[in-house]
């Protein structure tokens, strides 16, 4: 075999592993992403937390699994949970996830729900040892509010998003794995500091 006919040949069998090895790597992130599907509901099942807004239950840099209420049920509200002792870190009710105003452009915020309301409720309700109220629900949705007391001593509704339609829900958080959720935060402040101002998980 002429030298040049053995080079060739050395090349192709470099580029048919380095095939192989890419259809392995993919193969695999396939079947994890499939794995975290099948368990969750949900294609992208993970959150990584900026702000303070859910302390002392959810910190900043958490990473948080979540997952679809079309597969796991609707969520229950605080005032359903105190009634049956259903908590979810560290308080009554779910943890949800959510597009505020239904706008993809917006960053997701993940906060509790609060209360499920129908068109025209209105609810009066103690937490903690402070009253809140909200009158004339325009349509059926939910209440939400981050736990923090310090930072937030309202509904998020009117002022961050309307009443939570379910359509807006992206999941319910299941599960949360300290610190892990900066290897998302970190990059990408460096990024849209820089760059493009990207939004980032809230």
């Amino acid at each position: 075999m002429r030298r040049r006919d053995r080079d060739d040949t050395k090349e192709r069998g470099f580029f048919s592993r380095l095939a192989m090895s890419i259809l392995g790597v993919l193969s695999c992130l396939l079947l994890i992403f499939g794995i975290f599907y099948i368990a969750t509901g949900l294609v992208t099942p993970f959150v990584a937390v900026q702000g303070s807004s859910m302390e002392p239950n959810i910190h900043e840099g958490d990473l948080i699994i979540m997952v679809s209420i079309d597969r796991y049920g609707d969520p229950i509200p605080y005032i359903d949970g105190r009634e049956t002792g259903y908590e979810m870190f560290g308080n009554y009710g779910d943890v949800i996830i959510y597009r505020p105003d239904g706008n993809n452009d917006r960053s997701p915020i993940i906060h509790r729900a609060i209360a499920h309301l129908g068109k025209g409720d209105n609810l009066f309700i103690t937490i903690d040892g402070d009253v809140y109220v909200f009158n004339d629900m325009p349509y059926d949705g939910y209440l939400t509010k981050g736990d923090n007391k310090a930072t937030n001593h309202m509904f998020d509704q009117p002022f961050i998003s309307k009443p939570v339609k379910k359509e807006w829900i992206i999941g319910k958080a299941k599960f949360r794995i300290p610190y892990l959720g900066y290897l998302s935060i970190i990059p990408r402040k460096i990024v849209s500091e820089s760059f493009f101002n990207l939004p980032l998980m809230i």
